[in-house]
């Protein structure tokens, strides 16, 4: 396949081989959260991205999974600029084992922006969790620190997607 797509005369004509190499890498990841954090670690080399960068990412069909917390504006709840679609959904689904249902999926994904700051390195959750309504989850997340000077953590890029299982 490869050998295919290097020919002249294809859909990926111009590319060079080490950029066929990221996109194939880039359609065969599955995981959200690996492929979020690729654009980030792209973007963050030997820093942390600025916000405006983030902004610009081109997340394609992962943006309705993705989110920007400003934690500036949050206190007791997280200050949403951003917020994918897909997201939005997950504000009412609450684990079992919450009897006065006050932690939603949501409220899982963002759960640490305060190691992803105060670390300012990547935070990973991955967990099975069952629903109130007895449905199995598999819920990953990932938080990222991003700041707007370019040096203290002023926001957190994340991405969280559940599958049924």
């Amino acid at each position: 396949m490869a050998r295919r797509l290097m020919s002249g005369g294809n859909q990926w004509g111009g590319l060079m081989r080490s950029e066929v190499k990221e996109v194939l890498a880039h359609a065969t990841e599955r995981r959200l959260t690996e492929r979020v954090r690729r654009h980030w670690e792209a973007i963050a080399a030997s820093r942390l991205p600025r916000l405006s960068e983030i902004e610009a990412l081109n997340l394609g069909e992962d943006r309705p999974f993705c989110f920007v917390v400003d934690l500036r504006l949050s206190d007791i709840f997280p200050y949403f600029v951003f917020m994918g679609e897909e997201l939005s959904r997950y504000s009412t689904f609450y684990p079992i084992g919450d009897p006065r249902r006050e932690k939603t999926l949501l409220d899982t994904a963002i759960a640490k922006m305060d190691q992803a700051a105060l670390t300012r390195a990547p935070v990973d959750y991955c967990d099975i969790t069952r629903l109130d309504d007895g449905r199995r989850v598999a819920f990953r997340s990932i938080l990222l620190p991003v700041s707007e000077n370019g040096e203290d953590v002023s926001h957190v890029f994340g991405a969280a997607r559940g599958k049924g299982i």
